[in-house]
């Protein structure tokens, strides 16, 4: 019940979610579980410390928008691109998106026959996509977070030729961290390059929401790189990739996808099962990319169109996902779904909201199978150095010493510094471990094996070793030999 949890309690807190995790698992269980559970404030506390949940703060957009303070924003960001001078090949915004990349109409036969079939949870499996572009049109490379780092279907395949930025951690979601290195290490490479190109300055404003897996120091990593956040409740109404792009995004998707599966089915050989079955996360990169080089640039410049008052294209791009849209439907009626438009529009527009309880047990039972799989193959091969642990701790001395630097307060720090201490001495201690081993295989391998054979007729023992001869004359007189 607590694994499930922790994976909800990323995504996002309410009060009853610990009592419904586990009632729908008692309920499976059926009269074989005895348990009883009381969500206490010890309990609660506990679990926290658990799963390292000591900062977590509640993010979630409210359901009312605050109007007042999305008009005041819309103002102060005209305000900061008019000082600035900023053209719209500068002001840069991104959103990330949980997709579900072989879900199916909710009342398609094919989603209630996968529900059915034990161990099939392809519809369960989700990614995390990070789109964005600039006010001018541009569409940034997409920055693509799965829950396994090396996949069966990528395992001869280079990372660095995919044509999205791809990272994993085991819950597929976005993390400060990743979130960091896309900004280091994706965003500023890649919008450099662009002005560069474009003959602009590279002086940059990034729009960014105010979700937990958004840094907030971000805006002092670079000076050329002005990070401004949305104001809370205003999301809904002021996020540029809210006002279009992600739909339209999603329906060239579906339509890419679903084209392939009626050209998979259509000589009755394959059933629309076993073509999702073979639908691998590399085939779902390649539809990615083509849907995302799908979005027009006018569909990418009408975005901005509710929170920047200069540069943005009044010209709507809703007939053209309408088309689409329809388009799908056909297709899918063409695989005998029978569905209906309004179907695939609830797809396409689906939102990657609370998960359910069946959602979070199918995920984690899916993301522990993944898991079995890629060690039974051998496809991760993480461990641990001597030379690699001492890089880190020498990082983590470097990083103190700037903190001490510019802590007035000792106490404070010197609380810091005892609590980094514990939270490293595991893998100091595994540090001391992997060096006594290395040093141990050092020193054998001066030494070899020694094998003792005795003449029962001379009594005499001759010594024989597989190892080079010391350091000294190849041959020496006999009698110097026998004393």
């Amino acid at each position: 019940m607590e694994k499930l949890l922790a994976i909800w309690f990323d995504n996002q807190m309410q009060n009853n979610k610990a009592h419904s995790i586990f009632e729908t698992l008692k309920a499976r269980e059926g009269e074989k579980s005895t348990e009883s559970f009381t969500a206490s404030h010890g309990w609660f506390q506990q679990f926290r410390r658990r799963f390292n949940l000591y900062n977590w703060r509640i993010s979630g957009e409210a359901t009312s928008v605050d109007v007042e303070a999305a008009e005041k924003f819309v103002d102060e960001l005209d305000g900061i691109i008019k000082k600035g001078s900023y053209c719209p090949e500068q002001i840069f915004s991104v959103d990330e998106i949980g997709l579900w990349w072989k879900k199916m109409p909710e009342r398609s036969y094919m989603h209630k026959e996968a529900k059915a079939m034990p161990g099939f949870k392809a519809f369960k499996d989700r990614i995390t996509l990070l789109l964005g572009g600039n006010a001018a049109g541009f569409k940034l490379k997409l920055f693509l977070v799965y829950h396994s780092e090396n996949p069966r279907a990528l395992k001869n395949v280079s990372k660095n030729s995919l044509p999205v930025y791809y990272r994993a951690n085991k819950k597929a979601w976005m993390t400060q961290p990743l979130f960091e290195d896309w900004f280091l290490n994706c965003f500023i490479p890649s919008v450099q390059h662009y002005c560069l190109k474009m003959g602009v300055p590279f002086k940059i404003i990034l729009l960014l929401d105010n979700a937990s897996g958004h840094p907030r120091h971000l805006d002092d990593l670079h000076p050329d790189v002005k990070v401004v956040y949305l104001p809370k409740n205003t999301t809904a109404v002021l996020r540029p990739m809210d006002q279009g792009a992600i739909t339209t995004f999603k329906a060239f998707y579906l339509r890419t996808t679903f084209s392939q599966a009626v050209a998979a089915t259509e000589n009755d050989v394959v059933t629309l099962c076993d073509f999702w079955k073979s639908y691998s996360i590399l085939d779902c990169i390649k539809n990615i990319k083509s849907a995302w080089d799908e979005v027009t640039d006018k569909c990418m410049q009408c975005i901005w169109k509710k929170c920047i008052k200069s540069f943005a294209n009044n010209i709507e791009s809703n007939l053209e996902q309408t088309d689409v849209i329809q388009t799908i439907a056909g297709l899918a009626n063409a695989l005998n779904l029978d569905v209906e438009v309004e179907d695939i529009a609830e797809l396409v527009d689906y939102a990657d909201g609370e998960l359910t309880n069946e959602d979070l047990i199918e995920l984690e039972a899916m993301q522990h199978l993944e898991e079995e799989e890629e060690e039974r193959t051998e496809v991760v091969k993480k461990k641990f150095t001597v030379h690699g642990l001492a890089g880190v701790f020498s990082k983590i001395n470097v990083a103190m010493l700037e903190l001490e630097a510019m802590d007035p307060n000792t106490e404070c720090f010197n609380k810091v510094e005892c609590g980094m201490s514990e939270l490293l001495k595991c893998y100091r201690e595994l540090y001391q471990q992997k060096k006594k081993i290395t040093k141990q295989t050092t020193l054998t391998s001066f030494f070899s094996t020694v094998t003792f054979r005795t003449s029962a007729l001379e009594g005499t023992t001759s010594v024989s070793s597989s190892s080079s001869p010391l350091p000294g004359p190849s041959t020496a007189p006999d009698n110097q030999i026998n004393k």
